[in-house]
């Protein structure tokens, strides 16, 4: 009988995302998968509370390169709540007929489901013809929030080219993953008052710095993941070295950190987080490809900013 290898998660058990499922909750899995032979594996959800796009689409990723290596996984999750959502955001679509779960399923199949307008459920695309349909959901939950017309055509057209990167760059069997959602609160850092709309954008493929490396100019400038993350923020830095290339993440943290939020980009070992005053980058567990997280508070009347 094969031996079935259990992976644990990091879920933060205090602060604001206290049994969130982030994409740094990932990270002792990436890192476990990093190094697990071949054989059925377990991924152990029970202590989840809560995911937030990141974290569904990190999830996504890990469990196409958990499925290519051992061909064998599970889900152990112990919150219907959380199976709920993971039905909601399509998730069982997907992976539904590859994964074994521990949990019956069937009676979320027939729930009805809410008013859609505050979510883009967890997508896969492979080509460019699928990325406007996605890049209109998105404006259609910024409109939904209140965004003006100027900050929805800023946010998508540069979303627009983040995933035109992904096709174009991945190289991956699995494509990319999308998914969004519209918070009535503030989900990222400190308890604030407002809303928020997160969007995460993933894919497995062979990364930012194996990405500008084709560029020749760059060799010297990229020798870590995290060179090539900081350098990837830069205006005008692409891997092809054509003029009006390149940019689109650094309008991305513009407009981000404009409203008080934050872009957290990911490949390899490397993570770069561009907030309102600072920019933050470390080392973490290889993550296979590229990894954007985009957050749009808006905050309430009184907290300094308009709401």
């Amino acid at each position: 009988m094969a031996v079935i290898t259990q992976i644990n998660l990091d879920v933060r058990r205090r602060g604001a995302m206290s049994g969130v499922l982030t994409l740094g909750s990932l990270d002792p899995a990436f890192a476990a998968a990093a190094r697990l032979d071949s054989g059925p594996m377990v991924l152990d959800l029970r202590s989840v509370e809560f995911v937030e796009p990141a974290g569904l689409c990190g999830l996504a990723v890990l469990l196409e390169k958990l499925l290519e290596d051992s061909g064998e996984v599970g889900l152990s999750l112990s919150r219907r709540d959380v199976a709920a959502y993971l039905e909601r955001m399509d998730f069982f679509r997907l992976f539904g007929e590859r994964v074994r779960v521990n949990l019956d399923l069937s009676p979320l199949e027939e729930r009805r489901r809410r008013d859609p307008g505050t979510l883009q459920e967890l997508v896969n695309f492979h080509t460019e013809e699928e990325i406007p349909a996605i890049i209109q959901r998105i404006s259609d939950i910024l409109e939904n929030r209140g965004y003006l017309l100027r900050e929805r055509v800023a946010v998508c057209s540069v979303l627009s080219e983040v995933c035109s990167n992904a096709t174009e760059h991945s190289a991956s069997p699995c494509g990319a993953f999308a998914a969004v959602q519209a918070y009535q609160h503030i989900v990222s850092g400190a308890r604030r008052r407002g809303e928020e709309v997160l969007i995460a954008i993933a894919d497995g493929g062979v990364g930012i710095r194996r990405t500008l490396l084709r560029n020749p100019a760059l060799a010297e400038h990229v020798v870590t993941d995290n060179d090539a993350l900081r350098h990837a923020l830069e205006m005008g830095v692409s891997g092809t070295g054509e003029v009006g290339r390149g940019g689109g993440l650094t309008l991305v943290a513009q407009i981000a950190t404009r409203s008080g939020g934050s872009l957290s980009l990911r490949s390899g070992t490397g993570r770069v987080t561009v907030y309102e005053s600072r920019r933050n980058s470390r080392n973490v567990p290889d993550f296979p490809g590229t990894f954007v997280r985009v957050s749009l508070p808006r905050l309430a009347t009184g907290d300094g900013r308009r709401g």
